[in-house]
This record gives C-alpha cells, sequence and structure tokens, in this order.
C-alpha cells in the first residue's frame, strides 16, 4: 500500500501553485504553462542539499516515505516502506545540457526554476503532464505542490506538507 501511495505521488507529481511564486508565476503564467530551462548547472543543482533525507508525507490520513539524495548533478528520490526499506525503483531527476528533469517523451519533467529554497518543475512538452514545486519551509518540512487542469480543464492544486523522519528501529 505505501508503494501504490508513493509511485501515486511520484505519479501525480509527473503528471504547483505555491504561495511564494516563482517568476513564472509572478509574470502571471500558471506553472504549468512555463517552460524548462536550459540553462542549469551543477552550481543550481546543488542548492537543492535541503532537500536531502528522509521524509513522511501525509495523502490524507495515509502516510508515505520517501528519502531524496543529491548526487553530484542529480537528485535521487526513493519511495519507502514504513521501516525505511525501499520500496520500488528510485526516480532520478539529471542535469542534462542544461536541462534538469526526468522521463522521456511526453512524461518528462523539467525544472523551470531553481532557487535556494524550490525547485519548481514543469511539463517537457507543454500541456502533456503537471506542474509540481517542491518548498522548504524550515530545515525539518517543506511542501510539494502540484498543479494540473482536470479533464474539464479546470484547474487543480493538491498541497503535501513533508516532514522530517526516523524510521523505527
Amino acid at each position: 500500500m505505501t508503494r501504490f501511495i508513493a509511485i501515486g505521488i511520484l505519479a501525480l507529481i509527473s503528471l504547483t501553485a505555491c504561495s511564494q511564486q516563482g517568476e513564472a508565476q509572478k509574470s502571471g503564467t500558471p506553472a504549468w504553462q512555463a517552460t524548462p530551462s536550459k540553462g542549469f548547472t551543477a552550481a543550481d543543482v546543488a542548492k537543492l542539499k535541503w532537500i536531502e533525507g528522509t521524509w513522511k508525507g501525509m495523502d490524507g490520513d495515509k502516510p508515505f516515505y520517501e528519502r531524496y539524495k543529491i548526487d553530484g548533478t542529480a537528485m535521487i528520490v526513493e519511495g519507502l516502506k514504513e521501516d525505511g526499506s525501499p520500496d520500488g525503483e528510485p526516480s532520478r531527476f539529471e542535469l542534462n545540457n542544461g536541462e534538469f528533469g526526468k522521463g522521456e517523451g511526453d512524461k518528462r519533467s523539467a525544472a523551470s526554476e531553481i532557487t535556494a529554497d524550490s525547485v519548481q518543475f514543469v511539463p517537457a512538452v507543454s500541456g502533456k503532464s503537471n506542474s509540481f514545486r517542491f518548498h522548504r519551509q524550515t530545515d525539518n518540512t517543506w511542501h510539494a505542490l502540484l498543479e494540473w487542469t482536470d479533464k474539464d480543464k479546470k484547474p487543480q492544486q493538491k498541497t503535501y506538507k513533508m516532514e522530517r523522519w526516523q524510521p523505527k528501529q
């Protein structure tokens, strides 16, 4: 069940609106209409070190667990079981030719903005998936904010609060 929730979260993420809006949102462009940047460097990826660690999120009353690691110019996201053991294959966001993202083709998401406190991902192919934003609140909490349009083309969003978590030993 935990694997299903973690995969569901990653699927939603791959398919955000934020209280502190990114440049695209400040200009009036919804995040899901922004385009990926092709100008990122290893220094930009290094700004995401704050997300490293093991985290617990809640989807309604169902907890899910994830581990994030920055490895050079990659961010590895691993779904976990409640005991902290891996739950499926990890996802890997990579810097390639100035673009930081994951997936391929219509399912690719890539960053449009990276700051010291957040990263905004948008569909690499406009309109083909959701946008999502990871935004640090404190050293021990961050929000995953997802934004998409439903089948009726109405904007939707959901926020997951992520808190540092230590598996029970």
